[in-house]
């Protein structure tokens, strides 16, 4: 089963507002969809959001952190074109979670799938839909920062380019800070003031914090 959509595509329909998707679940103009979906309530905090096939048959329906029902978060249930569950289990932050139970279009059970989000968690992207930023600024400015801050703790004018590498962790913490290339020399002082650049704003994918690993060239 494909995940739920992680973009949205709507239209306005009256008072109902529609997401249309592709025949796997993905953002679709609305003449070339296969499904639509949407908002049907709230449960507490949660968006509840149903998925209809284009002549109306409910495909799915589960609850979403966001109102744009991008991440699927909670209990899901999915439908064979017949009208029997096809799958039900839980979200959690967007990806499956738990127990999944299968059924074939007649109702007989199929082989349970288990999924495990942990793995996931610490997943470090090289790009992520928002990419971490610098506190005080643009790229410019965070190699303008180490730079001074590299000149003023040697005294002395520094010359060449240092690569520099890091992880924006999910709360703006650095981590793995490394030069990996540059000359031996000054490594441990630019490493130390990128560390000192911390916290940063943390990337993000689907709306939520991720991990993202940085590689910075700094030129002196």
């Amino acid at each position: 089963m494909a995940p739920l959509a992680s973009m949205s595509s709507y239209a306005q329909g009256g008072d109902e507002q529609r997401q249309y998707l592709s025949d796997v679940l993905a953002p679709a103009a609305k003449k070339k969809a296969a499904y639509y979906r949407e908002q049907s309530g709230k449960e507490g905090e949660l968006f509840v959001g149903k998925t209809f096939t284009i002549e109306g048959k409910l495909k799915a329906e589960g609850t979403y952190l966001d109102a744009s029902m991008s991440l699927p978060h909670g209990s899901f249930t999915y439908y064979h074109p017949n009208g029997r569950v096809e799958s039900k289990g839980d979200y959690i932050n967007g990806n499956k979670a738990g127990i999944w139970l299968r059924y074939d279009a007649w109702g007989e059970p199929l082989a349970e799938k288990i999924y495990n989000p942990e793995p996931l968690a610490n997943i470090v992207y090289t790009r992520a839909q928002t990419m971490p930023h610098y506190k005080e600024g643009d790229q410019r400015a965070f190699v303008r920062h180490i730079k001074s801050k590299v000149e003023a703790e040697s005294n002395r004018k520094v010359k060449g380019t240092y690569t520099t590498t890091f992880i924006v962790e999910k709360d703006g913490s650095l981590s793995e800070v490394k030069v990996i290339e540059g000359q031996d020399e000054f490594d441990e002082s630019v490493a130390g003031a990128v560390k000192s650049t911390e916290p940063w704003k943390p990337g993000a994918d689907k709306g939520q914090p991720v991990r993202v690993q940085m590689r910075v060239p700094v030129q002196f």
